[in-house]
């Protein structure tokens, strides 16, 4: 089956004490495997969010459809921003929202971003992945507005609890910083340290024995491998059946991959089933990217993402 079961399991912790340190909770959905959104509002105004670690930029990113939410309509900002394909995305404009609230918790002065993502809307699990595969829910509502990316989950010292489905945000110079590893330790969770560069959650893999690095990226549905690294690797591909539609909405027919070894931080992990594509962010890294750890081993692998303290927890092979 192409598509793992979804992120469902039962927490070997819980993590809701960490409120009294100054942390607010926001409740994630996922009505279909391996995608979160939440609920939020922008000046009054209701808008859905995609949890999505491997959203480059650095603020919150909407559908340019929300510009008419803003008080002051936004101006265009210089930059560009890629999809995994590598093909640009349009033009960003940017203003600052009067309110954002999510969960509980509101900000006033928050950055917003906007450019089109037509893709957002109307949107089905056959629009977003088409495969022979069964997918729970396949009538599932899957539009939104845009993306709560690294950006944002970086000032507030985010903590994702996946396998409980929740988000917890510090506000910048509220609470205090926590140190969740003795803790999660103690139960079994591994630890992998990551890099939080200007552009991505970087944690370190080897694949077959060849090592390389990885987006730690909640926004995609499977982890994602490139074709180049993929052949060094000498991983066999095969035909996936799958048709998948990227950020800049371009139509791309991967490839698919088992490998026989994979380790995260040294660790020997979870093997999923990788899609296997010919990447840009392979290309602009000089080969050192080499792929998206996707939602598919981070749900299953009861995955934690602390920003705060830039660690990645997750379970061991079972």
């Amino acid at each position: 089956m192409l598509f793992q079961e979804p992120v469902q399991a039962a927490s070997l912790v819980q993590l809701d004490t960490i409120q009294r340190d100054g942390y607010g909770i926001v409740q994630l959905k996922h009505p279909v495997s391996n995608e979160f959104f939440m609920e939020a509002s922008l000046n009054g105004h209701p808008i859905r969010l995609i949890l999505d670690t491997g959203a480059l930029s650095h603020n919150i990113t909407l559908s340019n459809g929300c510009e008419k939410f803003m008080r002051i309509a936004p101006h265009p900002i210089k930059g560009t921003s890629f999809a995994v394909s590598g093909k640009a995305m349009g033009k960003f404009t940017e203003g600052v929202a009067d309110s954002f609230a999510l969960g509980n918790i509101q900000t006033s002065g928050t950055t917003i971003d906007f450019v089109s993502f037509t893709f957002l809307h109307n949107r089905s699990v056959e629009g977003v992945w088409t495969t022979t595969s069964v997918i729970n829910n396949a009538r599932a509502n899957l539009d939104a507005d845009g993306f709560l990316g690294m950006g944002f989950l970086q000032k507030c010292a985010a903590i994702i609890d996946l396998p409980n489905a929740r988000l917890y945000l510090k506000p910048p110079g509220s609470g205090r910083t926590l140190q969740l590893e003795p803790a999660l330790k103690s139960v079994g969770y591994l630890t992998a340290n990551f890099n939080l560069t200007n552009s991505a959650v970087i944690v370190d893999v080897s694949i077959n024995g060849i090592a390389g690095k990885m987006i730690v990226d909640t926004g995609s549905y499977l982890t994602v491998l490139d074709s180049r690294f993929a052949a060094r690797a000498k991983l066999h591909t095969y035909r996936s059946g799958l048709r998948w539609k990227d950020a800049a909405g371009v139509d791309l027919e991967p490839d698919m991959a088992d490998p026989t070894s994979f380790k995260v931080a040294g660790v020997e992990v979870l093997r999923t089933k990788m899609v296997v594509e010919s990447t840009g962010f392979y290309s602009s890294s000089g080969g050192k990217v080499i792929g998206l750890l996707g939602m598919d081993f981070l749900g299953q692998s009861w995955g934690i993402i602390d920003f705060a303290q830039h660690k990645l927890y997750f379970s061991a092979v079972k």
